[in-house]
């Protein structure tokens, strides 16, 4: 079972033992700009659509998530579903 973006980011939150205010600290010392805590915890509860591919690179790399499988669970939520539909269609012809 593939895990949704906001459940690979909870997980790794969760094992990490980490707050949302160290995560957003982290990655303003990464990128040079610091997220919000309420935009992280609107991420990490599915309230808003995935983050940008820069801030999923810093969050991968804070949390220590493959930044690969990050990345797709974000595609997979931002691409329309028949575009999603087809691409897995041709991927497993």
């Amino acid at each position: 079972m593939r895990l949704s973006y906001s459940q690979l980011l909870k997980a790794a939150i969760e094992e990490k033992k980490i707050t949302l205010n160290e995560i957003s600290h982290e990655i303003e010392k990464l990128n040079g700009s610091r997220p919000a805590i309420e935009y992280l915890s609107r991420l990490k509860n599915n309230k808003i659509s995935p983050a940008s591919d820069k801030l999923n690179d810093a969050l991968a790399r804070v949390l220590h998530i493959d930044p690969l499988e990050f990345k797709t669970a974000a595609y997979r939520e931002k691409i329309p579903l028949e575009i999603l539909d087809k691409l897995e269609n041709t991927i497993n012809k």
